[in-house]
């Protein structure tokens, strides 16, 4: 158990933490706006954006952050064809994003060297810069959501009664998107695919099980988050798993648990 005291440890279980529960925090948003679908994509953008900074010799970080906001303009913008879905084209670019990705990372001899898994991800290789990199986008989304947060709500429940009340529903439609992008951007290299997706939906799933009210919808899912990522990265390290797929098992273990808990009791969400 002494290995649990190593920095690198304590640097991914950092991580985990702040990453995750920023996650689970916007994936309350997602599931509001039922756009799941688009939370992977940007993930897999954002994925190809850091093998395509590994292959131009630029950083990662920084190449998956404008492919990533590049696609949440894409995204947002009207879309009326009556050929093509908005669906069927954010279909188009997760398959064609993941599919590149995996052929740059494959030619790139960097990748390996640098310990890069873009599906799985690999906390163990974060670092103090990342960390910090981390704490200023948490911070940032904080500020963002604590000075918007009613016009937030109030458009991923209902944009139409939004916009009838003279709210511009496309403005703060796109700031959500760009918040879900830009963390996925930043974060990717980080945590990977897999984590940064099942951060965004897990953790929300959980809060929605339990309750009703939005504020303990939140605070449950954080919770939850920080508790799960703690316990998958003792698992991973006792067990010798990978850090992030580790965390996320753990996850859907403990959602397990309670959905049949709320199953075997018969009550609705909580009200508070």
């Amino acid at each position: 158990m002494e290995i649990l005291t190593e920095k690198f440890i304590l640097y991914a279980l950092a991580a985990g933490v702040m990453i995750g529960s920023l996650c689970a925090f916007l994936g309350v948003f997602v599931m509001l706006k039922r756009i799941v679908f688009l939370g992977i994509t940007l993930a897999e953008v954002s994925a190809l954006g850091v093998a395509a900074g590994l292959i131009i010799g630029i950083d990662p970080m920084l190449s998956a952050l404008v492919l990533t906001v590049g696609a949440v303009f894409l995204f947002w913008l009207p879309y009326r064809s009556t050929s093509i879905s908005r669906e069927g084209l954010i279909g188009f670019t997760y398959v064609s994003a993941a599919a590149l990705a995996v052929i740059l990372i494959a030619k790139n001899p960097m990748a390996e060297s640098k310990g890069l898994d873009l599906v799985s991800g690999n906390l163990l290789y974060v670092g103090p810069a990342d960390l910090a990199v981390a704490g200023i986008l948490t911070l940032a989304v904080a500020v963002l959501y604590a000075l918007m947060y009613r016009n937030f709500l109030f458009v991923s429940f209902d944009p139409e009664t939004a916009r009838a009340s003279g709210i511009n529903a496309g403005l703060y439609d796109f700031l959500i998107y760009l918040s879900i992008g830009v963390t996925a951007g930043v974060t990717m290299k980080m945590a990977g695919v897999l984590f940064v997706f099942g951060s965004l939906v897990i953790p929300p799933l959980a809060g929605l099980l339990l309750f009703r009210r939005m504020p303990h919808i939140i605070a449950a899912s954080v919770v939850f988050s920080i508790v799960c990522s703690i316990a998958g990265i003792v698992i991973s390290v006792l067990f010798d798993w990978p850090t992030a797929p580790s965390i996320l098992v753990t996850d859907c273990a403990l959602l397990v648990v309670i959905a049949a808990l709320k199953m075997l009791l018969g009550g609705r969400p909580a009200r508070g």
